[in-house]
């Protein structure tokens, strides 16, 4: 006998899908760290399309796909203010950036014909995903900061090792509460490994590696339990956000412990 709980089910939290986009957004963004600028922002491109994607149907928005347009024109305009813009002036546009999409998205909005149903969703869901779209890009910005490149492959080494802890453990429900935990210690210690074995601080790549594993958590406990979490597209979003929503941990980490 079938009950509605098992839609819920912790081991239909994530899928092989979401496994597969996390660690391949990771590891792209790895590999730019090795490289340089550009293969940063390539993998951040790449990783915000999948999400622009994906995104709406795991919300359930109203009108997925002109969501999704909304959101890879913020891939876009990001990417352009990474690539292009001075080192020392690219918050100021990333912040132009995230503006003008935010106005798009209210725009998108005036022009529907269906009565604007579930308008508040919709909104919502748009600036969600910009937001997160926000934070990835803040990888090609850490990049131009020193022991930037170290910083990056914390944060991103940190998220995929998260999202293998929580799709192992997920699927066992004796070990889900460990998720978190083993996590961030794994996190914490991958961050100390690449500082001691490197020229960068030990403590700055730490706290990156910390925060960046507790942060793809958080992003994936929040939406992976969504009624359309199970769908692949919204699998897929699932494994680029827990990636891209700690985009902004390097760079801030780099900032508060290094002056």
């Amino acid at each position: 006998m079938r009950h509605d709980s098992d839609d819920h089910h912790p081991d239909r939290l994530l899928t092989s899908y979401a496994v597969i986009s996390g660690v391949v957004a990771a590891g792209l963004l790895i590999l730019g760290a090795f490289v340089d600028e550009q293969v940063v922002s390539a993998a951040f491109v790449l990783a915000g399309l999948v999400l622009a994607w994906g995104w709406p149907v795991l919300l359930g928005l109203p009108r997925p796909s002109t969501s999704s347009l909304v959101l890879v024109a913020g891939v876009v305009a990001m990417a352009v203010v990474d690539l292009w813009s001075d080192p020392d002036d690219g918050m100021r546009w990333l912040t132009a950036a995230l503006a003008i999409c935010l106005v798009l998205a209210f725009l998108h909005e005036l022009v529907r014909t269906d009565g604007r149903a579930r308008l508040v969703l919709s909104i919502a869901g748009a600036a969600f995903g910009l937001g997160i779209l926000a934070s990835g890009a803040f990888f090609r910005q850490a990049m131009t900061r020193e022991h930037g490149d170290a910083a990056i492959i914390a944060a991103a080494g940190a998220t995929a090792l998260g999202l293998l802890v929580d799709f192992v453990c997920h699927r066992r429900p004796a070990l889900a509460e460990w998720a978190l935990p083993v996590a961030l210690l794994l996190g914490a210690a991958l961050g100390l490994v690449i500082g001691v074995s490197s020229s960068a601080p030990w403590n700055v790549l730490l706290v990156t590696g910390l925060v960046s594993a507790g942060v793809a958590h958080a992003m994936r406990r929040l939406v992976a339990s969504l009624p359309a979490a199970a769908e692949p597209a919204s699998q897929l979003a699932i494994g680029s956000s827990g990636a891209l929503v700690a985009g902004l941990v390097p760079y801030a980490a780099l900032w508060a412990l290094i002056r």
